[in-house]
């Protein structure tokens, strides 16, 4: 249903792209996760997307959305969630 949704509201626009052409498209764009330590030996956390090129910004403003899927976000992560094994494989996931 989702991706009916989607084809259906691209093809107005001119793009007739199969499902994984757009999601090969798409996937262009990335996000990265970035830990760092500071001098309180406290690790930053800092998550941002790249920019879209512009075929993906086609996509998006034929589908009214923004060119970035969340804006920069920047957090301290405490040491004791570090040690949490389920706090590391979230951060795999991220970076990889």
């Amino acid at each position: 249903w989702l991706v009916n949704t989607i084809r259906h509201q691209l093809k107005p626009h001119g793009i007739n792209s199969g499902w994984r052409e757009i999601v090969r498209t798409m996937n262009t764009q990335k996000a990265v996760t970035t830990l760092a330590q500071n001098q309180q030996d406290q690790v930053i956390m800092i998550r941002r997307c790249s920019e879209p090129n512009q075929n993906v910004r086609k996509l998006y403003d034929a589908l009214k959305y923004k060119y970035a899927p969340f804006t920069k976000r920047k957090s301290v992560v405490h040491k004791s969630e570090l040690e949490n094994e389920q706090f590391i494989e979230i951060q795999a996931m991220a970076l990889g």
